[in-house]
Protein backbone atom coordinates (compact mmCIF):
# COMPACT_ATOMS: atom_id res chain seq x y z
CA UNK A 1 0.00 0.00 0.00
CA UNK A 2 0.66 3.17 -0.65
CA UNK A 3 -0.47 6.90 -0.51
CA UNK A 4 -1.22 8.79 -3.63
CA UNK A 5 -1.23 12.66 -3.70
CA UNK A 6 -4.03 14.88 -5.54
CA UNK A 7 -3.53 18.50 -6.39
CA UNK A 8 -6.25 20.79 -7.96
CA UNK A 9 -5.96 24.27 -8.15
CA UNK A 10 -9.89 26.01 -7.54
CA UNK A 11 -10.50 29.82 -8.02
CA UNK A 12 -6.32 30.47 -7.13
CA UNK A 13 -6.33 28.11 -4.29
CA UNK A 14 -4.03 24.83 -4.47
CA UNK A 15 -5.56 21.76 -2.38
CA UNK A 16 -3.87 18.93 -1.76
CA UNK A 17 -5.77 15.24 -0.93
CA UNK A 18 -4.30 11.82 -0.49
CA UNK A 19 -6.02 8.35 -1.34
CA UNK A 20 -4.55 5.34 0.47
CA UNK A 21 -3.52 2.46 -2.56
CA UNK A 22 -3.13 -0.85 -3.18
CA UNK A 23 -1.56 -2.80 -6.02
CA UNK A 24 -3.10 -5.22 -7.37
CA UNK A 25 -1.87 -8.19 -9.88
CA UNK A 26 -4.41 -9.09 -12.27
CA UNK A 27 -4.04 -11.22 -15.74
CA UNK A 28 -4.40 -8.03 -17.14
CA UNK A 29 -1.28 -6.73 -15.30
CA UNK A 30 -1.10 -4.73 -12.15
CA UNK A 31 -3.78 -2.56 -11.15
CA UNK A 32 -4.44 0.19 -8.40
CA UNK A 33 -7.09 0.06 -6.00
CA UNK A 34 -7.79 2.73 -3.68
CA UNK A 35 -9.02 1.94 -0.28
CA UNK A 36 -9.49 4.82 1.36
CA UNK A 37 -10.06 9.01 0.58
CA UNK A 38 -7.91 10.48 3.43
CA UNK A 39 -9.11 14.15 2.72
CA UNK A 40 -8.21 17.82 1.75
CA UNK A 41 -5.07 19.47 3.32
CA UNK A 42 -5.29 22.86 2.64
CA UNK A 43 -1.95 25.23 3.57
CA UNK A 44 0.14 22.09 5.65
CA UNK A 45 2.89 23.82 7.88
CA UNK A 46 6.34 22.25 7.20
CA UNK A 47 6.02 19.55 10.35
CA UNK A 48 2.67 18.09 9.23
CA UNK A 49 3.56 18.05 5.35
CA UNK A 50 6.94 15.97 6.58
CA UNK A 51 4.57 13.59 8.65
CA UNK A 52 1.91 12.95 5.77
CA UNK A 53 5.35 12.53 3.88
CA UNK A 54 6.64 9.63 5.75
CA UNK A 55 3.32 8.06 6.68
CA UNK A 56 3.72 5.45 4.23
CA UNK A 57 7.38 3.69 5.33
CA UNK A 58 5.26 3.87 8.94
CA UNK A 59 2.43 2.10 7.37
CA UNK A 60 4.78 -0.75 5.94
CA UNK A 61 6.72 -0.84 9.46
CA UNK A 62 9.75 0.50 7.98
CA UNK A 63 11.89 3.47 9.47
CA UNK A 64 11.24 6.86 7.64
CA UNK A 65 13.25 7.75 5.43
CA UNK A 66 13.30 11.30 6.68
CA UNK A 67 12.89 11.84 10.46
CA UNK A 68 10.61 14.06 12.12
Amino acid sequence: MYLRRHRRTADGATYEYWTLVESRRTASGPRQHTVATLGKLPGLDEKVQASWDTIDDLLEGRTPARQL
